[in-house]
């Protein structure tokens, strides 16, 4: 028998975040399950693993097919959670989708029918080149690149992302919504076919379906979206850049009252990637 503490995406009680449960077989930190918590059935996190309890404990009433949440992105809603002072469940509700357990029909794309310019073979400038180079020479922490309006920053995250992309590594572009325009869409989809869009103009299964994709990803990918982009499930994330950083969109409302800027940050720690930050 093995025993887990399981976060549950759905309040149980106000000073708790994590309760205990049993399964059969062994689980990673991060899998996906379903819990019961009294009449309830609530989709949980596997947080830790944990020794027997002295008291009586439920079982694990399904393990998901799905691979577990990145650890980074775990130990980034843990922090979320201490330091913002919320509820993990609410967290976890940023995070996940709507509906996980929901059996929906298989899409074939989320990518948008915005009507495509070639942009695929642009010629950088001398400053846009340089830029890439200083992106790419950051080890670590955040970046601030200044530009105002129309001087070309779309062209130098999409090169930048190339490169990290050749290498490996996953890239988050985080736009506001008021930005996030079919136009923009598909300059990053001439250069990536299997690029991810996210945004609260998608029903509920495109906006699932948008997140597997990023879970599911066997190779390097880039998404798009607003604030709620940053929580795509990318394992090997290279940088997160963050346009119109000075927006005052970049911070949440509701609880979790969170700042897309600060919590960049940390979730590329984890990931030892680079914070762009775009500014006019």
């Amino acid at each position: 028998m093995h025993y887990y503490l399981i976060a549950p995406a759905k309040i149980v009680k106000a000073d708790a975040d994590t309760f205990t449960y049993h399964s059969q077989q062994p689980l990673a930190i991060g899998t996906i399950v379903v819990v019961p918590a009294g009449r309830q059935s609530l989709i949980g996190i596997v947080v830790r693993k944990t020794t027997k309890p002295e008291f009586a404990t439920k079982e694990i009433t399904t393990i998901l097919d799905l691979p577990p949440l990145p650890h980074p992105l775990l130990q980034t809603a843990q922090w979320m959670s201490n330091y913002y002072i919320a509820h993990l469940a609410l967290v976890l509700q940023t995070i996940l989708p709507s509906g996980l357990t929901k059996k929906r029909r298989i899409l074939s794309s989320n990518s948008t029918a915005a009507t495509r310019r070639d942009r695929t073979h642009f010629v950088l400038n001398k400053d846009q080149s340089a830029a890439i180079d200083n992106l790419l020479n950051a080890k670590s922490g955040t970046v601030i690149l200044h530009g105002v309006t129309g001087s070309g920053k779309t062209a130098v995250y999409i090169e930048y992302a190339k490169r990290l992309i050749a290498t490996g590594k996953s890239v988050i572009v985080i736009v506001p919504e008021i930005a996030l325009t079919a136009q923009l869409i598909a300059e990053f989809q001439h250069s990536f076919p299997n690029l991810i869009t996210t945004h609260s103009q998608q029903t509920e299964a495109q906006r699932h379906h948008a997140w597997l994709q990023a879970l599911n990803a066997n190779h390097p990918n880039i998404a798009i979206g607003p604030r709620s982009a940053l929580f795509m499930p990318f394992r090997n994330i290279g940088a997160i850049i963050i346009d119109e950083a000075h927006e005052p969109a970049l911070k949440q409302d509701q609880t979790p009252r969170y700042s897309a800027l600060r919590t960049a940050a940390v979730l590329a720690k984890h990931h030892r990637a680079i914070v762009v930050q775009g500014s006019a």
